[in-house]
């Protein structure tokens, strides 16, 4: 009498393999977009006011009291910017420089500044919301980037 391996067996196993690959590779999405905002110049582009964010955790714990911040995706696609009240304020391109405000009880707006002959062109929009700025990327990631409101 001859006993043989059932050939089920092989064939469940392999196919328990595949199936594990699988979930493994979609268990955890890939962030391919991870967003960034980061201090940056003045308008006059000569100084970068000493903030803490990207040197936690800085003298003053992080947050940008000036805020002036680069924003965007380390791939260098558009993000869209908005505020942790939930005010969207547009899509902008990877590499844009703004002035945020966080100023309670304003209405939420994004003015152009800046200027393409005289001395203020480094920095693009000021942009005020009501809570701290938040950039999102394409694929939904978020950065947040704090700022004090202003004193009563």
């Amino acid at each position: 009498m001859e006993l043989r391996a059932p050939r089920i067996g092989l064939w469940a196993g392999l196919l328990g393999a595949a199936l594990a690959v699988v979930l493994l590779a979609f268990a955890a999405p890939a962030r391919a977009h991870v967003p960034f905002c980061q201090e940056t110049v003045n308008p006059h582009g000569q100084n970068v006011p000493p903030a803490g964010s990207t040197t936690l955790p800085g003298p003053n714990g992080g947050i940008n009291d000036e805020g002036f911040y680069v924003v965007g995706s380390d791939v260098g696609t558009s993000v869209t910017l908005q505020d942790t009240d939930g005010n969207v304020f547009g899509v902008f391109p990877s590499g844009t420089r703004v002035k945020y405000t966080e100023a309670n009880g304003a209405t939420p707006s994004v003015t152009k500044i800046g200027s393409d002959t005289g001395q203020a062109g480094a920095v693009d929009f000021h942009i005020t919301g009501t809570g701290d700025l938040v950039v999102v990327s394409v694929d939904g990631s978020t950065a947040t980037c704090p700022v004090p409101p202003p004193p009563k």
